[in-house]
């Protein structure tokens, strides 16, 4: 009886055993695979972080590498609209317009690269809109090389007929200047029967002439001239030039200065003479001066000159 007591004792105690054993088998078994899967989980969130890291590092290389191609082709199309300018004023009106429209594309791409990538259509749009810009440039400035092309044709053309219209005008100046020339020689009234003479002044106030030289007190040129119906009628001078033995003029205080028309040299003039002329022979035209100094013995020479031209010459001698 106590036997099988202690057999039926020993059953339970055993079976007790065996079913806290299966249960902590179940246990352990179920903390693994919890274990297990959450380790699954985070490996696979972890792979998925990596990747999507590594896709947001290349799409952040890609934007800044279009950002920066893009400011690179603004600034390179800045810098050959800057190139073109100062060549035409229509042109550089243009060029400014096109100019501000780039550097506004360039200002807000500096703007969108601090706030956000810059998508591949993004980047293609403002790519095109560059480009369209360009392209219309290059356009109008062919159009405004064709016309300025077209204009320097023309020019060339009126500047060749200019220097024919000067060429002749200046030749026909020459001309005119020649005829002028022969017009004014031939006007000249070209004196003759020079004669000049010493004057000296007697104790009863009389005029005496003498040709010594210490004794002439003034001197007298007296000459005729000539009908000439080619010159006008009209009040006529003459520069009168007296020089002494040294060839220098005898100074007195009607002297002065006229332009020789042959050496385009200033002349000095001992003293002058006019008359009324009206086109017929006058003779006699005498003038008088009075030296400013004592004449020296020797050859004097007498020069008349009317408008600049020598018409005649006379010499003589003081004793």
């Amino acid at each position: 009886m106590k036997e099988d007591q202690f057999d039926s004792t020993t059953n339970v105690t055993v079976n007790d055993r065996s079913r806290s054993m299966r249960g902590a088998t179940v246990f352990f078994l179920i903390t693994t695979i919890v274990f297990l899967g959450a380790g699954i989980y985070l490996f696979a969130s972890n792979n998925h972080k990596i990747k999507e890291a590594k896709s947001l590092s290349t799409e952040l290389t890609t934007s800044e590498n279009r950002y920066s191609d893009l400011d690179a082709k603004y600034t390179s199309a800045l810098a050959e609209i800057e190139s073109y300018k100062g060549k035409n004023a229509e042109l550089d009106s243009i060029l400014t317009i096109k100019e501000n429209h780039i550097k506004n594309l360039q200002s807000n791409l500096n703007k969108e690269k601090k706030n956000r990538t810059l998508s591949d259509a993004e980047y293609k749009r403002q790519l095109a809109d560059l480009n369209t810009s360009i392209t219309d440039l290059n356009t109008k400035m062919e159009g405004l090389q064709k016309e300025n092309a077209t204009l320097k044709t023309r020019t060339d053309s009126l500047g060749t007929d200019i220097t024919q219209k000067v060429t002749h005008i200046g030749e026909l100046e020459t001309t005119n200047t020649t005829l002028t020339k022969k017009v004014t020689v031939a006007s000249l009234l070209v004196p003759s029967d020079i004669e000049v003479t010493g004057l000296r002044t007697k104790s009863n106030g009389k005029e005496d002439e003498t040709m010594r030289a210490s004794k002439a007190t003034q001197l007298q040129v007296c000459f005729n001239v000539p009908e000439n119906k080619v010159s006008d009628p009209g009040s006529k001078s003459f520069m009168i030039r007296v020089l002494d033995p040294t060839g220098k003029m005898v100074p007195t205080e009607s002297a002065g200065t006229f332009t020789g028309v042959e050496t385009g040299e200033q002349l000095d003039y001992t003293t002058t003479s006019t008359i009324d002329y009206q086109n017929t022979v006058q003779n006699g035209i005498c003038t008088k001066m009075k030296p400013s100094q004592p004449l020296a013995e020797g050859k004097y020479t007498a020069e008349i000159y009317q408008d600049g031209y020598l018409i005649g010459k006379s010499s003589f001698e003081m004793k």
